[in-house]
């Protein structure tokens, strides 16, 4: 089994049996997706099949960041609670290697195929946060709600993180690069951007040492990580506006726990 990526070290991957534990927790996050997995697949319920480890993905981080596969997607432990700054090394970014063909198998491949499949929210109705677009898609619409609501009820103050909304779906990719935007998906929010701190505004060189920055409370990033979201603001690259949907990172057999 290669060695893959982890922040700036390479360590083998974990494997309970003969499955890889990433393998384990991604079928156990996308069940309405995924059948089953193998030692070094994924079936999914129509039939179709994905490599898990593909034998020639690279392990320098330029071209990672890139062509990432899937075991590389599960390769940084994403950290739970909130003692996670020590993490925050070079190229420490849970979450923002993604094997695209992956995402695209679970959302659309296009965006006509995504957009077929988008339903709009109501983003904080007591609050006036407005209508957004989601994907209904196993069940990340009713996420998305679930999290509006419970950060309706916070107080007042916390408002000014999260309104307006900086966007969810939109097709693109991400600035700077041809890899598609989680937004593209319908997965992802990006919350009141004036409050945030994103790395590229520091030094759009993905190599270049980098300052972490954040404002965004707590109670935020709890909220929606509990609804199987992951935060941009846990990663060396940050971007403390950002959520995305990816509950197989939280799973704690593939987390860093507390």
């Amino acid at each position: 089994m290669k060695r893959l990526l982890v922040g700036c070290l390479l360590t083998p991957a974990v494997v309970i049996g003969a499955i890889p534990t990433g393998l384990i927790c991604l079928k156990d996050a996308y069940p309405w997706a995924i059948a089953s997995v193998g030692e070094n697949n994924i079936t999914f319920h129509d039939g179709t099949t994905m490599t898990y480890d593909e034998p020639n993905t690279p392990t320098e981080w330029k071209l990672l960041i890139n062509h990432a596969d899937l075991a590389a997607q599960m390769s940084q432990h994403y950290p739970l609670g909130w003692n996670y700054h020590s993490k925050l090394t070079p190229n420490y970014d849970p979450g923002r290697l993604r094997y695209q063909p992956f995402f695209e198998k679970l959302y659309g491949k296009n965006e006509a195929e995504v957009r077929r499949d988008l339903v709009s929210i109501d983003w904080m109705p007591k609050s006036g946060g407005g209508k957004l677009l989601v994907t209904k898609r196993g069940g990340v619409a009713q996420k998305f709600q679930a999290i509006s609501d419970e950060l309706d009820r916070l107080p007042p103050s916390y408002r000014v993180y999260l309104l307006p909304p900086g966007g969810t779906f939109i097709w693109r990719p991400i600035a700077g690069t041809k890899r598609l935007s989680m937004h593209s998906f319908g997965i992802a929010i990006d919350i009141n951007v004036p409050k945030s701190h994103y790395w590229r505004d520091e030094n759009p060189n993905e190599d270049a040492p980098l300052t972490y920055r954040n404002t965004i409370p707590r109670q935020i990033v709890e909220i929606f990580e509990k609804h199987g979201f992951i935060w941009g603001g846990k990663w060396y690259h940050y971007d403390t506006m950002h959520f995305e949907y990816r509950p197989e990172l939280l799973d704690p057999r593939c987390a860093n726990k507390p």
